[in-house]
């Protein structure tokens, strides 16, 4: 049977994929002057990975607690986790609330020019949190070797 510690680092994956291309295709759509929330395949693609991303950001949370507990069961020190916990927290709950965001901009079919770049910079200043969270995550693997094994 898969150790509960282990399905965290595999559900990280999805937002870790899935939000740097959707905001890829968000500044590609941008910079090409194009509507990201009308019914194309780039902004059905775009509101499709930023959900699925919140979705694995939501349950890499929950693993990620059950994670923590057991890292702490083994003797790492709960202060060094702490940092990744709380990123971690904030990532889910920003991406829930930017898929939310894109789900009613695709849905509403908005296409003002404002709304396209403000939702551009907004995606972009949360795979900022993601990735300072992927940062910390690493560290604590690669380190400290936390829940390796």
């Amino acid at each position: 049977m898969i150790d509960l510690s282990h399905i965290h680092p595999m559900l990280v994956h999805f937002p870790l994929a899935l939000l740097p291309l959707a905001v890829l295709v968000q500044w590609w759509m941008m910079l090409r002057g194009k509507p990201q929330y009308g019914r194309d395949c780039g902004a059905a693609a775009i509101t499709l990975m930023v959900v699925v991303a919140a979705l694995g950001a939501l349950a890499a949370a929950g693993f990620g607690d059950m994670a923590l507990d057991i890292a702490v069961d083994h003797g790492v020190p709960e202060a060094r986790l702490e940092t990744h916990e709380e990123l971690g927290e904030t990532s889910a709950m920003l991406l829930l609330g930017l898929a939310v965001l894109q789900t009613w901009f695709y849905a509403t079919e908005n296409r003002a020019k404002l709304i396209n770049i403000g939702m551009t910079l907004v995606s972009t200043a949360v795979l900022g949190v993601l990735i300072t969270t992927a940062f910390h995550g690493g560290e604590l693997v690669y380190k400290l070797g936390v829940n390796v094994g």
